[in-house]
């Protein structure tokens, strides 16, 4: 039985359902999953499922205590794997004591990838990024253009761990056709989901002909500035929410958008897909090659998508475009891909 310490200095959104989906993905599989990790308490969404690792220890404190927390446990559990996510860890655990283990990297998307700062800020993520780069044995890039960047910043290896969601697909509730359409957007309201795109597609969405009216809502939390732009425009927020309860407001809706500036490879897009859910997807690094037919660059675009996918609402298979991302993103690929990294 091999030992994987998973390290996270951010806990929460993407990264915990990313984490859930490696320990259920290979539950079958000679791995006991450990979890060192510092809560983002803002993002962590109320699940109690901590339960899934062997042991889970929180920290406190600044960064020097989380690197000396995180040599403690790899003295006391002797990890054969450590698992680095996010970027901070994945700086720090360069730094660690890893006695004989393994050292393999997720950054579910790099900093320097961020749209937010400066051209400067970019460059010096960059160079930070190739700072001991050779101590990592593998970057576990949750995305084709992850690993590709990986490899041009100087990663000896780097290998495509697909991310995936860990529940099983489930039927929509059913809807009367004469009510208003359901539209949703889902994550933590941050400049990363960038909520100013949805107000902007809204904006232009004015200008055309829709056969429904619509109902619009943000599943997720964050920023008070941004949750109250959105509110101030008709949009609904609900605040973080439990996974359970995700899962109902998706089943209850006709339409995801994905709006996000930058992202490794979106859970969101995947949690929807799993729910056969029609979708409108910006097209970004992470999803531009993604086999989905209803893409947008620019607010513009996406309300010309949105506008189309609603008046046609019932004569497009969306299932078969939802099926075909399903079947990309599986379960049984991320374990293949987990057996291929932990071996």
């Amino acid at each position: 039985m091999k030992k994987v310490l998973h390290i996270t200095e951010a806990f929460g959104g993407g990264v915990q359902t990313a984490l859930y989906s490696y320990v259920h993905s290979s539950r079958h599989e000679p791995y006991e999953h450990f979890l060192l990790a510092r809560a983002r308490h803002n993002d962590l969404t109320k699940d109690s499922n901590h339960d899934v690792f062997a042991q889970t220890k929180w920290v406190e404190g600044g960064l020097l205590q989380f690197v000396r927390d995180a040599n403690q446990t790899i003295n006391d559990i002797k990890p054969d794997i450590v698992h680095l996510h996010s970027s901070k860890a994945g700086f720090l655990g360069r730094f660690l004591k890893l006695n004989r283990a393994r050292l393999v990297y997720t950054p579910h998307c790099y900093a320097f990838e961020r749209e937010d700062i400066s051209g400067f800020a970019r460059q010096l993520y960059k160079a930070l990024e190739k700072v001991m780069l050779n101590k990592i044995d593998v970057v576990a890039g949750c995305s084709q253009r992850e690993c590709d960047l990986a490899i041009s910043i100087g990663a000896k290896r780097a290998e495509l761990l697909n991310n995936y969601v860990s529940y099983q697909s489930a039927t929509r509730v059913g809807r009367d056709h004469q009510a208003a359409l359901n539209i949703v957007v889902l994550g933590r309201v941050a400049p990363q989901k960038d909520p100013q795109f949805l107000l902007n597609t809204l904006r232009c969405l004015n200008r055309f002909a829709l056969n429904r009216q619509l109902d619009i809502t943000w599943i997720g939390g964050g920023d008070r500035e941004l949750e109250q732009a959105l509110r101030a425009e008709d949009v609904q927020v609900t605040g973080m929410l439990p996974r359970d309860e995700v899962v109902k407001k998706l089943q209850a809706s006709d339409l995801y958008l994905h709006t996000a500036a930058w992202e490794g490879m979106p859970l969101t897009i995947l949690e929807a897909a799993k729910l056969h859910l029609p979708m409108v997807i910006r097209s970004i690094g992470a999803t531009k090659d993604l086999n989905y037919p209803f893409l947008a660059q620019t607010p513009e675009d996406m309300a010309k998508q949105m506008t189309h996918c609603i008046n046609h609402y019932d004569d497009i298979d969306f299932r078969q475009y939802t099926t075909e991302l399903n079947e990309t993103f599986s379960e049984e690929k991320q374990r293949l891909a987990l057996n291929n990294i932990y071996s």
